[in-house]
């Protein structure tokens, strides 16, 4: 249900109201205002290590925030998610994944908007140690992917397979197994892997499926892209030409 401005400064005015009251019980007027120093102290160091990491991977700001697709309705879209993550203090150890994500998705024309806003929501929802253990994936799989702009692997290679019991051996010595399969798991709760191998494109603009296998999941390009999507491809800073 949309509210009217009438019913939204009604809603305001309630909500102090209430909080002026509430605050008048023994205890929790201190508390309100502890909490709210707290969040105050949360947005601002959050908006300072924000500012820091554009500022750490951008060369000309001004530039980059007056770019041609950032001033359209998608592109104001897709950078307030962007930011109401970046702030979001539950995020925090997200938050340069998020300034990645911002960066990659005003420069790369090529990524569709819905799989922008997609690829946000998927990081929203992963876990940090998930995404470690996917970043580790992703140097085992990459040369191995198939499609569209890649190196492609022998016709007679397989597609790379997603087996957590052979991926949590593999990286034995830099997390536990269990701490693997858990991260696999949580990963393929989102969508990130498929049983389907690879999509191509047909002549007429529709797509079909190369191969795949029956049970087993694999690591895609959706997946690599996802990857590269909330990761800069140089470490230097971001020069607008």
């Amino acid at each position: 249900m949309k509210l009217s401005d009438r019913e939204k400064d009604l809603l305001q005015a309630f909500g102090g109201t209430v909080k002026s009251v509430v605050s008048r019980v023994p205890g929790l007027g201190e508390a309100i205002a502890g909490w709210d120093a707290y969040k105050k102290s949360n947005f601002e160091r959050n908006l300072k290590k924000v500012i820091e990491y554009l500022k750490d991977k951008i060369e000309d700001l001004n530039s980059f925030f007056f770019s041609d697709w950032l001033n359209t309705e998608e592109g104001q879209q897709f950078a307030r998610k962007v930011f109401d993550s970046a702030f979001d203090a539950q995020l925090e150890d997200k938050q340069e994944l998020f300034i990645n994500a911002l960066i990659n998705g005003v420069q790369n024309e090529d990524t569709p908007y819905l799989e922008k806003l997609k690829f946000v929501d998927m990081l929203r929802h992963l876990s940090r140690a998930s995404l470690m253990v996917l970043a580790k994936m992703h140097e085992m799989f990459k040369d191995k992917v198939r499609g569209p702009g890649r190196r492609q692997p022998e016709p007679v290679a397989s597609y790379p397979l997603v087996d957590p019991t052979k991926i949590a051996e593999e990286l034995s010595t830099q997390f536990d197994p269990y701490l693997v399969t858990a991260s696999i798991s949580e990963m393929e709760s989102q969508g990130l892997f498929s049983r389907t191998g690879e999509w191509r494109k047909k002549p007429d603009g529709s797509s079909s499926v190369v191969g795949g296998f029956a049970t087993s999941l694999c690591y895609t390009d959706f997946a690599a892209k996802f990857v590269e999507f909330i990761t800069l491809r140089e470490a230097r800073k971001i020069r607008d030409s």
